[in-house]
């Protein structure tokens, strides 16, 4: 009997147990070199894999949809809001809070809670205004009634404050024009606490600077003569030519030197490159003046800085020899002294005193000659001086008046001071910088005599 095997089957072997012999035929059959675990971990990893590819690929496709429905959304809007807002009322799409606009117009839209911003309609809306009041307009009166009233408004404000500087006043129209220049001031004594009180108030027809007469930066120096060092400055007032002070000075004087007092008002300009300039002078002996009531008082700039009652002038002139550490003083003459000053007996004569700092230092005089008005001396004087102490010396020249009577002393009629910075100013000061700058030159000056005082 011939037996008939399955197609696929070994012979002798049947189908059952041929699949248990393939099964146990691929467990032998293994790479070489591959183990359970690193099997294992390679189909996790393509497993992974496969799942992460998956999720990206779905939700870029999700985010897609999303992303085309958005747009169908804002279509739509926009659509159904074109038939209700007009294209030139922007719309914001982020939320705002709700709050209550001011409307140009009524409410036209039938519906409610919906707010247009602007809207066209077919026809004018129907609204009425109320009727317009209108006020006349009345010219207030000004009245004694006012008054009050506008000082309540004013309050502590000082009209002077505002007023600006070199205006105009209406009371000095029928003044007559100045050359130079014009000083008002006022002056005030009073005795019982030794003070004069003096106040500069303004200045005006100062003549300008250059051909285009452009303004100055004016300030003032006031003096109590005769002891010049003696002196106030007022502050600078830019760029004008009527300058307006309004500042008070006070000096202390006693009243038995209150009638030789006299006050020098110098008016002086000061330009960009720090330059002082002289625009004119005032002097006033306040014999000739009352003191007493402090009226407001004005008088005309001069050229001249003394004034014509003035003690007199003395000619000198100054050479210094600095290979021989000399300085030579020689005493000319004198002028236009005072005849009143001197009688029938007295006699003038010129004392010269070399001070160092403050200390009288050496003496010298000249020979005494008759009183008349205009004395002639000639004669030499040579000091000892070295250079290295020039700035600190200085020179003072004094006119003597002297008397034959044994019971009289000498007295200074007239000075003048000559030196450094630290000790002249004005005409003095120039004769002692010539003097440095022309070595071995004499320089030769007239000088007005200041004041009389006490010899040494």
């Amino acid at each position: 009997m011939v037996s008939v095997h399955p197609p696929g089957h070994p012979p002798g072997q049947t189908p059952g147990q041929t699949k248990a012999t393939n099964k146990d035929t691929l467990k032998n059959v293994r790479m070489p070199g591959l183990t359970d675990e690193t099997l294992g971990v390679i189909i996790g990893g393509v497993t992974g894999g496969v799942v992460l590819i998956s999720f990206i690929i779905i939700t870029l496709v999700v985010c897609r949809r999303w992303k085309q429905k958005r747009k169908s959304w804002d279509y739509d809007w926009e659509n159904s809001d074109k038939a209700q807002i007009t294209k030139s009322a922007p719309i914001s799409r982020s939320t705002s809070p709700n709050t209550t606009k001011r409307k140009s117009c009524p409410d036209t839209t039938p519906f409610k809670g919906v707010m247009v911003r602007s809207m066209t309609t077919d026809g004018i809306p129907d609204f009425s205004l109320p009727p317009e009041r209108v006020q006349p307009c009345i010219t207030p009166k000004r009245s004694q009634s006012m008054a009050p009233i506008q000082s309540n408004l004013l309050g502590d404000i000082q009209p002077d404050l505002y007023r600006s500087y070199g205006g105009c006043d209406d009371d000095d129209f029928h003044l007559p024009p100045s050359e130079h220049g014009r000083l008002w001031l006022s002056v005030i004594y009073d005795a019982v606490v030794e003070q004069l009180h003096v106040t500069l108030v303004k200045v005006k027809e100062l003549i300008g600077r250059g051909r285009e007469n452009s303004g100055r930066d004016p300030f003032v120096k006031i003096f109590l003569l005769p002891d010049e060092r003696n002196c106030r400055i007022s502050k600078v007032r830019k760029k004008t030519l009527t300058p307006v002070y309004n500042e008070k000075f006070v000096f202390e004087v006693s009243p038995k030197d209150i009638d030789e007092s006299i006050l020098r008002f110098s008016v002086y300009d000061v330009d960009k490159r720090r330059v002082r300039h002289s625009l004119g002078h005032v002097l006033l002996a306040l014999r000739d003046l009352d003191i007493t009531k402090g009226d407001t008082i004005w008088k005309d700039l001069e050229q001249s800085h003394q004034l014509s009652g003035v003690p007199g002038e003395l000619c000198f002139s100054l050479n210094y020899l600095p290979n021989m550490d000399k300085l030579k003083v020689l005493i000319l003459s004198a002028r236009k002294l005072r005849q009143l000053c001197f009688d029938k007996d007295s006699g003038t004569y010129v004392r010269i005193n070399m001070m160092h700092g403050r200390k009288l230092h050496k003496v010298k005089r000249t020979a005494t000659y008759r009183a008349t008005t205009d004395p002639t001396f000639n004669e030499s004087f040579s000091f000892s001086l070295v250079g290295k102490v020039l700035d600190s010396c200085s020179f003072e020249i004094c006119v003597m008046t002297s008397s034959r009577s044994p019971r009289s002393h000498d007295d200074v009629y007239g000075k003048v001071v000559v030196g450094s910075f630290m000790f002249s100013r004005g005409n003095e000061l120039l004769h002692w910088q010539q003097m440095m700058s022309q070595p071995r030159t004499p320089v030769q000056r007239w000088h007005t005599l200041t004041g009389n005082g006490n010899g040494h």
